[in-house]
């Protein structure tokens, strides 16, 4: 099978020639056929370069390059990185010990992904477990797709080898890891590990609270991300979190009272934990939170601090929910307990806290109507949503710095 590189190499290419000729001509009811027809193909050639690669390997054929290991030579001259270097190698040196596995390989009975599967399942439960497993996954490989396929050879690794599936499972726990780190411009990189367990628990909960709602414009990772700050909102809200300092734990912003009004050239709103946000994040958590008013004198010392009040009271957020049922900006059907309570006028710019002046907006149009720009016109128990328009800047704009002696909660949105 490995003769001549000159006489390999031609048959090869004319094989391929013959196959791009054909591939524009082909009429689309034949594409699918002539694609898993490729695919057969690819994973038998899969199956030669594995057996030529077991020989190149034990002769040390490398050397003649110069090349200290097949690894290395791999890289060089195939094209492959390290770990599809080491996988290939490792795959050749297992099947040669597996014939069943190895002439399932070559018939084109299963693809190079099940073989990869069958040597890493060799590798970890060793050649006399393998003996007992060997048919099983060969048989497995042929009627299931390499997703499944990776499930039924977990399982095969437990039956043969309980206390090796054991020992791998705590050795993934171990390895369990989370980073939290903000850049330079206060976007936060989330970055870890999870084992079997605690990975399928996230992606449970996220699944919960990542379905698309109508006319959804999110992308799967920006409806996977939401998710999750959701699931940390909702265990802020539960107050079930312990006591931090003898508080519960919540978001905290500190802004001024120009900043909340929305003063040309007021501050930023400091968020504890984060970066500066912008005066309309600032008033869209304030919208729905609890406040707390702190007095400063000239020189910025606290002279008065005030008892902590909720924006929307529990009663009035049972109004709320009992006449919205659920976000209100026109075509949402999110439901109550994923909205917040939106003053139509603001209450730091003279707007009442009151059935009349509320809305339910869920998290993602609330931004909208915010940071969006967007505006919600209520008459007559019917929403109209309103564009923004294109923003006016002033030229003159006080610029106001805000004070890093005082570290005091202004605004805990709950």
């Amino acid at each position: 099978m490995c003769g001549p590189a000159t006489e390999l190499s031609d048959q090869l290419r004319s094989a391929i020639d013959l196959l791009e000729a054909r591939a524009d001509e082909l009429h689309e009811s034949a594409l699918g056929e002539e694609l898993i027809e490729l695919r057969l193909a690819s994973d038998r050639i899969e199956s030669i370069f594995s057996r030529c690669l077991l020989r190149f390997d034990a002769t040390k054929g490398y050397s003649a390059d110069g090349a200290l290991s097949a690894v290395q030579w791999l890289k060089a001259r195939c094209r492959l990185t390290a770990g599809a270097a080491v996988e290939r190698l490792q795959v050749a040196r297992r099947l040669a010990e597996l014939p069943g596995a190895n002439a399932a390989f070559a018939l084109g009975q299963m693809g190079y992904q099940h073989a990869a599967m069958i040597a890493h399942t060799a590798q970890k439960v060793g050649s006399k477990a393998m003996a007992f497993a060997e048919a099983a996954l060969v048989e497995a490989a042929a009627r299931f797709d390499p997703g499944t396929f990776s499930r039924v050879a977990r399982h095969v690794e437990h039956c043969v080898d309980p206390d090796g599936s054991l020992a791998d499972a705590n050795k993934a726990h171990q390895r369990r890891n989370l980073s939290l780190s903000q850049t330079l411009d206060g976007v936060f990189i989330l970055d870890g590990l999870l084992d079997n367990e605690g990975g399928a628990t996230l992606q449970t909960a996220l699944n919960a609270l990542m379905h698309p709602r109508s006319e959804d414009d999110r992308s799967p990772g920006q409806r996977r991300a939401d998710a999750l700050v959701e699931l940390a909102r909702r265990q802020l809200d539960a107050a079930s979190l312990p006591a931090v300092r003898g508080q519960r734990p919540h978001l905290t912003i500190t802004a001024t009272a120009e900043t909340l009004r929305a003063v040309p050239g007021a501050p930023a709103g400091d968020v504890h934990w984060g970066l500066p946000v912008p005066a309309e994040t600032v008033r869209r958590l304030a919208c729905d939170a609890a406040l707390v008013t702190v007095l400063q004198d000239e020189e910025e010392n606290p002279l008065a601090v005030g008892r902590a009040l909720r924006t929307v009271s529990t009663a009035l957020r049972r109004a709320l929910v009992t006449r919205d049922q659920g976000c209100r900006f026109p075509g949402c059907d999110r439901p109550a307990d994923w909205s917040d309570g939106h003053h139509i006028k603001h209450w730091a710019d003279g707007g009442e806290t009151d059935l009349k002046n509320l809305l339910l907006v869920c998290e993602g149009h609330h931004r909208k109507v915010h940071e969006g720009g967007w505006r919600l016109v209520f008459s007559a128990e019917r929403v109209v949503a309103i564009p923004p328009k294109r923003p006016v800047f002033s030229e003159e704009r006080v610029i106001g710095i805000p004070s890093r002696r005082f570290e005091g909660r202004l605004l805990q949105p709950a």
